[in-house]
């Protein structure tokens, strides 16, 4: 992939490019969410904003935490907010306000049980705005970033499930503890983990809760999928534990260049757009001292059967044709396309390829109170699933088109059921029954 990624303050003068001032003459279609997903969306929506009714504004870059409330509870000053770091960085309303709604949200992990619940009893959800519609975007994975002395190349050290499992439970404490390393390693151990939510650590979990058990994992952890690595350690963290916060944070302490300095013998998880597993990227880290630099980040290997994969785009796409333990793996029919709990494939496991994977999710409302709004995001959408520009765009921005994995099967049933009502269900974005009488978004 070739990539440029510009992290921190500086990233918010950079996406004023796409403000809703500079379209002015069109309504805007507002929203943000997972930082790893940025520079891809704004790719493809600079793309598509010179042909369309409605237009792109300013891709928020936040968290899949936050731009998924933003989104669930209609208060765009949640990503603006979190983004400025206006009102110490949190929500400050009014929600569902004119010049504050959320047209959409884009994250790494998918909508919780609660957050769903939520839009069917909120007035900024099912009451005002009809359906949540939740849709695969990409897919997508995440990346363990070491830093040991013994790691000299990408993949030259290796990790077996028993590892990762060990390592992220606090069971192994240092490098010499991991059972394939492909080198004799040595060095106590610190493991960096997302203090915020995040959907890095989402794809993370999503695999652990597979392949970890009591035999390989320290007592007292038990893993779910989650956004909120915290909540998986109610008793408090090992002590060989870091928490920090948002992307560049967790990506410029593995780097050295935060304000805690030159760290060693630590693992993390990251986004593979900010390490060097594709020798093309360009990818950079803003640092504590103002200054940016390329990604020196090496990531190990993962073992699937009797081979080692990397997050590479051809390992990450080999893996999402090889699906062997998920959930929601074929689109659903019939009354079940209304559900959005079922639109987006859950990937635990694989037979080949990088294992630790998924999709990248897109959030929007049925019902939007301007119609070009919806006419836009239907014709975005089309081009986004179809149009061979943006899965060039996608690829190379280190992600894998829906297209190209196991997950392609959606494509026809997106087109069917949310663009259109082929299938009758009434579940597409604009449907005028549905959205007769309602505000909208």
């Amino acid at each position: 992939m070739t990539r440029s990624h510009l992290l921190g303050a500086a990233s918010a003068a950079a996406l004023a490019m796409f403000s809703a001032a500079a379209f002015a003459a069109k309504p805007p279609i507002t929203g943000g969410g997972a930082t790893a997903d940025q520079l891809d969306y704004e790719d493809e929506f600079g793309l598509f904003n010179g042909s369309s009714k409605a237009t792109f504004s300013t891709f928020w870059a936040t968290t899949s935490g936050v731009g998924q409330k933003a989104f669930i509870t209609d208060d765009l000053t949640c990503d603006i907010n979190a983004v400025t770091g206006g009102n110490g960085g949190q929500c400050s309303g009014p929600a569902g306000a004119s010049g504050n709604t959320v047209s959409y949200a884009g994250s790494e992990a998918t909508l919780s049980s609660t957050q769903i619940s939520s839009w069917a009893t909120s007035s900024f959800g099912q009451i005002a705005a009809g359906d949540l519609i939740q849709l695969p975007s990409m897919g997508t994975a995440t990346a363990l970033p070491v830093v040991n002395s013994g790691v000299t190349t990408n993949g030259g050290l290796k990790l077996t499930d028993n590892d990762l499992c060990g390592i992220f439970s606090g069971l192994i404490t240092n490098f010499s503890q991991i059972t394939d390393t492909g080198a004799s390693l040595q060095g106590a151990m610190t493991v960096a983990y997302r203090a915020d939510p995040a959907g890095t650590t989402f794809l993370l979990t999503q695999h652990l809760t597979a392949v970890c058990t009591s035999g390989n994992t320290a007592p007292g952890v038990t893993f779910t999928a989650t956004t909120n690595f915290a909540a998986l350690f109610p008793g408090g963290f090992p002590s060989n534990f870091v928490g920090e916060t948002k992307i560049n944070g967790m990506a410029s302490y593995l780097a050295g260049c935060s304000s805690a300095g030159q760290v060693a013998n630590v693992i993390g998880y990251l986004s593979p757009d900010l390490t060097t597993v594709d020798a093309d990227s360009d990818a950079t880290i803003a640092c504590a001292d103002g200054t940016t630099e390329k990604s020196p980040l090496l990531v190990p290997g993962v073992i699937v059967g009797t081979k080692s994969y990397l997050p590479s785009v051809d390992d990450i796409k080999l893996a999402l044709l090889h699906i062997s333990q998920g959930s929601n793996t074929t689109p659903p029919s019939g009354a079940n396309e209304t559900n959005p709990a079922l639109w987006v494939p859950a990937v635990q496991k694989v037979s080949e390829g990088y294992s630790i994977v998924g999709y990248a999710s897109f959030e929007f409302a049925q019902c939007y109170a301007n119609s070009k709004i919806s006419s836009s995001i239907i014709k975005y959408l089309k081009d986004h699933y179809g149009n061979t520009s943006y899965e060039a765009i996608i690829n190379k921005n280190g992600f894998v088109s829906l297209r190209d994995t196991k997950a392609s099967t959606f494509i026809t049933a997106i087109k069917n059921d949310i663009l259109s009502n082929k299938g009758g269900e009434n579940a597409n974005i604009g449907n005028p029954t549905v959205c007769r009488g309602l505000p909208g978004r």
